[in-house]
């Protein structure tokens, strides 16, 4: 029979002889490669790849802002000193690679509002991928604590209030940076949890099983950027 070589539903793996037995599936993607999403986790826009350099004058801007403050204390006072999420690859002397989630996350804000305005999420596409894979939706610390200056211990580890008991979703995000960027509703946008590289996000989804020829339920464990998985 004559195969059609312009069909592209892979879904289809009975002619292929081949013995496997997946334990678990793991993802690892270019970072930053940010998605926006609704309400409902669809895409309001193609994914801004990690190569997109159109951030470039607000991975600027987040420098000169975190100088500015930095010497309405004291003008000797350092950017670390003030912000020690940017320690990360700087060392707060700048510059930030606008390649980063947070410059991005700026760019749309500043350049696409209406998308800014209608995002429930503001997430890696690794992120993505793993949602529809498992219908979860959960950040990777690694890209969390090199790309998006949290703390990626304390991201991990978000201690409970201690006055109503709830967990403090903001725990290990740069908070005082956000707010002075005026970026404090990125963190509603971000991903509610976090976990570290190997451990389960979930299990494959029927629709994702389906696709892949998968059992439904095999592990999907967390990933991390491409540079370091």
């Amino acid at each position: 029979e004559e195969k059609d070589n312009n069909n592209t539903n892979n879904n289809d793996y009975d002619d292929v002889d081949v013995e496997y037995d997946v334990k678990a599936l793991c993802c690892d993607t270019t970072c930053c490669s940010v998605v926006a999403l609704s309400s409902e986790y669809a895409p309001l826009r193609p994914c801004l790849l990690w190569m997109d350099a159109r951030s470039a004058a607000q991975a600027a801007k987040i420098m000169d802002v975190a100088k500015t403050h930095a010497a309405k204390k004291s003008p000797s006072r350092s950017i670390l000193d003030a912000f020690p999420e940017l320690r990360v690859n700087s060392h707060g002397e700048g510059p930030i690679s606008a390649e980063w989630l947070l410059p991005k996350a700026m760019w749309i804000k500043e350049r696409e509002p209406s998308v800014w305005e209608d995002a429930t999420v503001i997430c890696e596409y690794q992120d993505y991928i793993n949602y529809k894979l498992t219908g979860k939706m959960v950040a990777s610390s690694c890209n969390a604590a090199v790309r998006w200056h949290h703390d990626g211990v304390d991201v991990l580890n978000k201690e409970e209030d201690s006055k109503d008991g709830e967990k403090d979703e903001d725990g290990g995000r740069p908070m005082k940076l956000y707010e002075a960027l005026g970026m404090d509703d990125l963190a509603d946008k971000l991903p509610k949890e976090t976990l570290a590289m190997g451990e389960v996000v979930g299990g494959l989804t029927e629709q994702a099983a389906g696709h892949l020829g998968l059992p439904v339920g095999t592990k999907v464990v967390q990933g991390g950027p491409d540079a370091f998985v």
